[in-house]
């Protein structure tokens, strides 16, 4: 249930809760099949784990259309017009000089 939890709050880390939610949600099951533990807790850890896992792939699946989108070289064909794009649908990323 941890690994779930920590999942669901790692999404806002760039996708970086992927990796214990989908540990979490094996674990869980491995539990589950088990039946060794209380099942309540390895249910609740399995349903937050496959949600942070449904979550994080929807939101993987999104950005990556919009980044092949901006990589289009039919839509966009010059590089200055693909920087743009970027910068239009993602505006967290800046071109900056410094490091």
């Amino acid at each position: 249930m941890v690994l779930g939890i920590v999942g669901l709050l790692g999404l806002a880390l760039c996708l970086l809760g992927l990796i214990p939610a989908v540990v979490g949600l094996v674990l869980g099951t491995i539990a589950l099949v088990r039946g060794r533990s209380e099942r309540w807790p390895a249910v609740a850890g399995v349903v937050c784990c496959a949600i942070a896992v449904v979550v994080g792939v929807v939101a993987l699946v999104w950005l990556l259309s919009k980044a092949a989108m901006c990589g289009d070289t039919s839509r966009y064909p010059t590089d200055e017009a693909r920087q743009g794009c970027v910068e239009q649908e993602f505006p967290f990323v800046r071109n900056t000089t410094n490091p």
